[in-house]
């Protein structure tokens, strides 16, 4: 079944949601624009059916591209391995003209972790291997031992598949910050400078955990089968289609998860129970999967983590909690742990259920997302948005919610601030994974970006 990148234009936020609700689009959420003269666009990827259907019903639909046709070509820009595991291992992302392949970005993790930083550069396995028995790795940057009195800064990638650059992005930014200490030199990213006085005191006094790679075999699939393809790589049920593969792993963390019971039935939620939804299932329990559960076992086994980053595509904004309803500052006991409010959470703009998010803690947030935002704009003078995860469409189970929750849920844990930084701008060519020329510039700025993050936290 073909899918084509469309632009569609509703004539108010209900026909809007209707996208999700009545016609299961896969929406690009954050892409939402209110017209001047009225009404919404909002950019889609659908199929021909599909189209003809939102066609009939009264929406304008621009089609933009076949994006299985063009991802198809954009694989060329993934590049074959390299003979040697040493040659792909000492790879510089920075200047590159292709994308990673999966096994480079495990080999350039091994390569960032060499004896020549062995003084402050761990590598870390991770204990859940994947359902093609791929087996993770992260790492840890920093001078001393960690420990509590260490903030570490926790920057995950590579969870959905067909977005390749979060990868490539993070292997830069290991590399570039590795190679920066270790020569005693400073950081230039456009118009954004780091020196080395800011790259010593870095490394010297916070851990940053760097995962680049969180779904290798969905991102294998996309580089080398089907371009737009989304989810982890879990077989398909007994009994059901072959093609029922796969779950979101940024809808099966351990927040509201069971959405049929916290959400409104009337919301319209970027969520599926069906294992045959192209896109959004959200698996058969909450954690359910070894690639989530790797995610989560960062947080456990490192619990100075007090910030959390993952990193998507595409929207050119920096997101924060909460995403399953509007934010309000005024009603503690309004919150996701209150089952008095089961079954009103998600419906935008009305008043029955609005997510507690405490005023101080949104400051902060926001003073850290500003700080990213301006780096963005130094490299390219590239604008990103900075605004709370929901949108017209709200979501549950995804990872900077369930990021920030955990010392909501368990005061014993440590409060994150969490974000979700979606790279890349609509009106690029298969927006997911663009030209990678585009990507370079990309890299560029979202390097700038967790730099200014890790510095200021």
């Amino acid at each position: 079944m073909r899918r084509y990148h469309i632009v569609v234009i509703g004539r108010d936020d209900d026909a809007l949601a209707d996208l999700v609700r009545r016609h299961r689009v896969d929406v690009a959420r954050h892409t939402v624009e209110q017209l001047e003269r009225g009404g919404y666009r909002i950019h889609c990827h659908a199929s021909s059916a599909q189209i003809r259907a939102l066609l009939t019903a009264g929406y304008v639909v621009e089609r933009r591209e076949d994006v299985d046709r063009v991802g198809k070509a954009r694989q060329v820009e993934v590049g074959p391995f390299p003979k040697t595991r040493k040659a792909a291992s000492s790879r510089a992302v920075f200047g590159a003209t292709r994308y990673l392949s999966v096994a480079e970005v495990e080999a350039c993790l091994t390569g960032v972790a060499d004896p020549r930083n062995d003084s402050f550069v761990s590598l870390i396995t991770l204990p859940n291997t994947t359902w093609e028995n791929r087996t993770c790795h992260a790492l840890r940057i920093g001078r001393a031992a960690g420990g509590m009195s260490r903030p570490g800064i926790y920057l995950l990638g590579g969870v959905h598949g067909r977005e390749w650059g979060s990868s490539d992005i993070l292997i830069n930014f290991a590399q570039r910050l590795s190679e920066a200490y270790r020569t005693h030199t400073g950081i230039r990213l456009g118009g954004q400078n780091f020196t080395a006085a800011q790259v010593r005191t870095l490394v010297d006094t916070k851990d940053v955990y760097v995962f680049p790679q969180a779904n290798p075999d969905g991102r294998h699939f996309s580089m080398t089968r089907s371009p737009m393809w989304r989810k982890n790589r879990r077989p398909a049920p007994p009994g059901s289609s072959p093609d029922c593969v796969g779950v979101d792993l940024n809808r099966n963390y351990d927040f509201l998860w069971d959405f049929v019971k916290y959400f409104d039935a009337a919301a319209p939620i970027v969520n599926a129970i069906d294992p045959c939804d192209h896109d959004n299932y959200v698996g058969p329990e909450a954690t359910s999967e070894p690639e989530t559960k790797n995610v989560v076992w960062m947080f456990d086994e490192n619990p100075n983590i007090r910030s959390f980053i993952d990193l998507h595509s595409y929207a050119e904004g920096i997101f924060y909690p909460w995403g399953d309803d509007d934010n309000q500052s005024t009603t503690p006991s309004m919150n996701f742990g209150n089952p008095a409010f089961d079954g009103k959470r998600g419906i935008p703009n009305d008043d029955a259920y609005l997510e507690y998010l405490a005023e101080d803690d949104r400051a902060a947030i926001v003073s850290l997302a500003n700080t990213m935002r301006e780096a963005i704009q130094k490299v390219r003078g590239r604008v990103y948005s900075v605004e709370p995860s929901m949108s017209l469409f709200p979501t549950a189970g995804t990872s900077n919610d369930y990021a920030y929750a955990r010392h909501l849920v368990d005061p014993g844990k440590a409060k994150v601030y969490a974000y979700t930084v979606k790279w890349g701008s609509p009106d690029n060519p298969t927006p997911f994974h663009p030209p990678y020329g585009e990507m370079r510039e990309i890299i560029a700025e979202m390097t700038a970006a967790l730099l200014a993050f890790c510095i200021a936290m």
